[in-house]
C-alpha cells in the first residue's frame, strides 16, 4: 500500500521478522499529518506490529513530530507494538536532538545517540 502526494509518500513493506515497515518518504508536514495518523491508527486497530521508518524524510514539521509521538503514545497505551527504526534521516536526527524527544522514540535505548 502506498499513499502519495506531491512531496510525500507512505510505502509499506514487510520486514523479515514479520513487522510491517511503514516508510515515510519526503515531507511530513501539516498537509499530510492527518493521513499518517489515520494510517497508523488503522494498523494499531488491526494489531499488526509496525516499524516506523523515518530514514527517508527530507522534512518534518511540528505537526509531523506530534503525529509520530502521539502514535507511539497511543500504541503503548493500547499494548500495540510500534517501534521507530533507529536509522533516521539527518533532518529527523537534528530535530530529535533539538527537541530532546529521543527517549520517547527509543525508550529502551534511553534516548537518541
Amino acid at each position: 500500500m502506498a499513499l502519495a502526494g506531491p512531496s510525500f509518500e507512505i510505502r509499506e513493506t514487510v520486514d523479515g521478522d514479520g513487522a510491517l515497515r511503514v516508510a515515510l518518504i519526503g515531507e511530513l508536514d501539516i498537509a499530510v499529518a492527518d493521513a499518517v495518523e489515520q494510517r497508523l491508527r488503522q494498523h494499531r486497530e488491526d494489531g499488526r506490529p509496525v516499524r516506523l521508518d523515518l530514514s527517508q524524510l527530507d522534512f518534518i514539521d511540528s505537526s509531523g513530530v506530534q503525529t509520530v509521538v502521539l502514535a507511539i503514545k497511543h500504541a503503548r497505551q493500547s499494548g500495540h507494538e510500534l517501534e521507530v527504526d533507529r536509522r533516521v534521516s539527518p533532518t529527523v536526527e537534528r530535530l530529535v536532538d533539538m527537541m530532546g524527544i529521543g527517549s520517547q522514540l527509543w525508550p529502551a535505548a534511553g534516548g537518541a545517540g
